[in-house]
């Protein structure tokens, strides 16, 4: 599914509004006969004004507020990641105060269509056009903040990655630190991750893409890479790596679980396998499996690498040793994935 808030776009401010809506109105001319009366032509010209201006801001008004879908209304997935990244509370307030301003819009368009009707002297007309420009503005400039806010929040949930419900997600997850980024990198089209040698520089969910032949078909595997997870109870986690979680928990279908077995990602070996046992625990059912990867190989003693094991009680076979630095044994686990999912009937 096409990430719902894609057609999210730039929301203007109050002053970019009405400078639109006012340029466009003194730019409209209205039809009337050469032959006509100077008042008439007078009432002609500023109701056609009042009209484009008021039309031109409901409508832009109204755009702003379709292009953003009903949170409560989207699929899980979408739903709960979009309620960690803004306040749904707050933004479903914001766009009830846009959607307010427009009956009193229309209410003063119409109130005075109805007083530029009675004028005997054709000055009035201008006279009725500026006050409506007048009122119309204090409207606007006062949905300012509410526009401004809009506008803040467009970015964080544009990036919410667009998630295909039927094809299968591979996700990476660990430690801060750990090397998750680089290996989704190297086994997926998403070659333009930022990687830095210091934690939490992902801040987001990112999904690439790896194709798989199976018999005459072709398998489009999505490959996430997910924040850095740290061992602590769910209530003291933030956003950032709530995110992770709900990957794990709602749209995971294999899931490589990266360790760092020597001190340098800054995250000791117990914790992590703390978090590896907490994930197996509570966000696993029976047709996801956790496959665990060993990365840092050249930096990791045999002591290291051996105490992991044990923990873990895994043998040689279960588990890839990498070094996604160099990018060594990384087709061992782009092999893995794909023979993963060859394999399923």
């Amino acid at each position: 599914m096409k990430n719902p808030f894609f057609n999210f776009y730039h929301v203007l401010n109050s002053k970019e509004l009405l400078d639109i809506a006012f340029k466009k109105a003194m730019r409209s001319s209205a039809k009337v006969s050469n032959n006509a009366p100077i008042l008439i032509k007078a009432k002609k010209k500023e109701s056609k004004r009042i009209k484009v201006a008021i039309k031109e801001l409901i409508d832009r008004i109204l755009g702003i507020i379709k292009m953003v879908p009903i949170i409560e209304e989207l699929p899980e997935f979408y739903r709960e990641l979009a309620s960690l990244l803004v306040d749904k509370d707050k933004l479903r307030l914001n766009l009830g105060k846009l959607n307010g301003i427009l009956p009193v819009l229309s209410k003063i368009e119409r109130e005075y269509l109805s007083e530029l009707k009675k004028i005997e002297r054709p000055h009035e007309g201008d006279r009725i056009r500026r006050t409506v420009f007048g009122r119309v503005s204090s409207i606007i400039d006062k949905q300012n903040k509410n526009l401004e806010y809009l506008n803040s929040i467009r970015g964080k949930l544009r990036e919410i990655p667009s998630i295909d419900y039927e094809s299968p997600v591979v996700i990476c997850a660990g430690a801060p630190n750990v090397g998750k980024s680089s290996i989704v990198k190297y086994i997926s089209t998403a070659k333009s991750i930022d990687i830095q040698e210091y934690p939490f520089t992902t801040k987001n969910l990112i999904i690439g893409h790896l194709e798989i032949e199976k018999r005459f078909e072709t398998i489009k595997l999505q490959i996430m890479d997910s924040p850095g997870l740290l061992d602590r109870p769910i209530s003291e986690r933030n956003n950032i790596e709530l995110q992770a979680i709900l990957a794990l928990r709602l749209i995971s279908d294999l899931i490589l679980f990266i360790f760092d077995p020597t001190p340098s990602c800054g995250y000791n070996i117990d914790s992590q396998i703390n978090l590896y046992n907490e994930i197996k625990e509570k966000f696993l059912d029976n047709n996801i499996e956790l496959f665990p990867i060993f990365n840092k190989k050249d930096l990791a003693s045999e002591k290291e690498i051996d105490y992991l094991k044990e923990k873990l009680g895994l043998d040689k076979n279960k588990l890839i040793l990498t070094n996604a630095l160099t990018g060594e044994n990384l087709d061992l686990v782009k092999d893995f994935v794909i023979n993963k999912f060859i394999q399923i009937e």
